[in-house]
């Protein structure tokens, strides 16, 4: 099953099209990497499935609509680590990891078993 379909996403900035009629889906349980050149639309990908741009198409997770969902449900879905602004200094990767987890968390509640499992996860998958 997939995790994240996207069809016909497309965006552009002014008359520019950056991403045309887009579509993909991302496999469960695995690491994607996106390459590409300057400029080809990796950082507008990235932006438009976390809904920090506005696009035209589908983004769904699991099979349901991602512009349906509350800020909440939706970061529970997908968390984004954008190269700025930069992390403070005394911050370490795994506490970085971790704010990953707050939408999963009660209000004011601290990271438990479960978040330190997942956390442990991410940071096996990704080599860290």
């Amino acid at each position: 099953m997939a995790i994240i379909t996207v069809e016909g996403l497309t965006k552009s900035y002014g008359k520019k099209t950056v991403l045309n009629d887009m579509s993909f889906t991302l496999p469960t349980g695995q690491v994607i990497g996106l390459f590409g050149p300057n400029g080809c639309g990796k950082s507008t990908t990235l932006k438009a499935l976390s809904r920090i741009l506005p696009y035209k198409g589908s983004v769904s997770f699991k099979g349901q609509e991602m512009s349906g969902l509350s800020q909440r449900e939706f970061a529970k879905c997908l968390a984004i680590l954008t190269q700025s602004p930069q992390a403070p200094a005394d911050l370490t990767v795994n506490d970085l990891v971790e704010m990953g987890r707050f939408p999963h968390r009660s209000f004011l509640g601290r990271a438990g078993k479960d978040d330190k499992e997942h956390v442990e996860w991410a940071l096996e998958q990704t080599g860290v």
